[in-house]
């Protein structure tokens, strides 16, 4: 383990985008989102999406009953955030109903308000389920052009404020890696927070090295290189060797994080439903919000 110092670029939030279904998970990440977007002085943006295709299969009743059991749900949800936070719609925050496809309808309304983050949670699918029905989290992270923050079904541990305390950034050294790196260092000196760089390296590969400890040292030193030269402000660097999911995992649990960020690839059209990543399983897994950072497009 390495701490060396940086001086990341800020952070900036302006039009915060949170999805809602109404699920446990995703009023919590209504809760996280609207404190982020009133720390950031930012707009917020509270979209439900009614899967009009599910609906309409159906039958056209069936998706008028759906569509008007969703205007309800959100004027009930107008009048709980006013009661219970004193939120008001039009002026904390903005409520929208959108149909469609969930996740293109997400990340196509997030490019016409020029959203800076989304905020939503996940059910955590795994299994066959997964492979079947895909995730609607994993096809938002994958396809936005801006950071994406998930709420797990396993996220015990949210923070109540806008602000991290300890950051992690899992780093594979991808393009990805790198963004999210610059990103979590903006967070840490915006938040004050603690920021820590982590590799896992396969065990199977580390078992036929002889100089371990050497390899760890050229690791860590990749880590800092990731945020550049002349930096200034502390992060520590730290080298893991296990199976990637559970390392990082216990890692974050391990250093008391409340945020992981981590950088992922687009996601393949034709494969999309099928993947089987290690970004999914961790946001699914992962007992704190998990923040991705997706490399460029393709």
């Amino acid at each position: 383990m390495a701490t060396a110092q940086l001086t990341p670029i800020g952070v900036g939030i302006h039009n915060v985008l949170i999805a809602t279904d109404f699920s446990s998970c995703s009023n919590q990440a209504l809760n996280i989102g609207l404190k982020l977007a009133k720390e950031h002085l930012a707009r917020a943006h509270v979209v439900l999406v009614v899967p009009s295709e599910e609906f309409m299969i159906a039958g056209p009743a069936a998706y008028v009953a759906a569509r008007n059991a969703a205007v309800r749900d959100l004027e009930a949800l107008k009048v709980e955030l006013q009661n219970a936070s004193g939120y008001v719609e039009g002026s904390d925050y903005h409520l929208y109903l959108l149909e469609g496809y969930v996740a293109p309808s997400i990340l196509n309304f997030a490019q016409q308000k020029q959203i800076d983050l989304i905020v939503m949670g996940t059910h955590g699918r795994g299994g066959l389920g997964k492979a079947l029905m895909g995730s609607v989290s994993e096809l938002v992270f994958r396809g936005s052009a801006v950071p994406v923050m998930t709420i797990g079904p396993h996220a015990k541990h949210v923070v109540q404020a806008p602000k991290p305390k300890n950051i992690l950034v899992a780093a594979d050294f991808t393009a990805a890696s790198e963004r999210a790196a610059h990103y979590a260092a903006g967070m840490a000196s915006e938040y004050k927070s603690k920021l820590t760089l982590l590799h896992v390296l396969n065990p199977k590969q580390m078992s036929h090295v002889q100089d371990k400890p050497g390899v760890i040292q050229e690791t860590e030193a990749k880590l800092a290189a990731l945020l550049g030269p002349g930096r200034s402000g502390s992060f520590t660097s730290r080298v893991e060797i296990g199976r990637v999911v559970p390392t990082i995992l216990q890692t974050a649990h391990g250093i008391g994080g409340d945020l992981l960020v981590m950088g992922v690839r687009p996601a393949i059209p034709a494969l999309s439903r099928f993947m089987w990543p290690n970004a999914y399983e961790i946001v699914r897994e992962s007992s704190c919000p998990v923040l991705t950072v997706r490399e460029s497009a393709i």
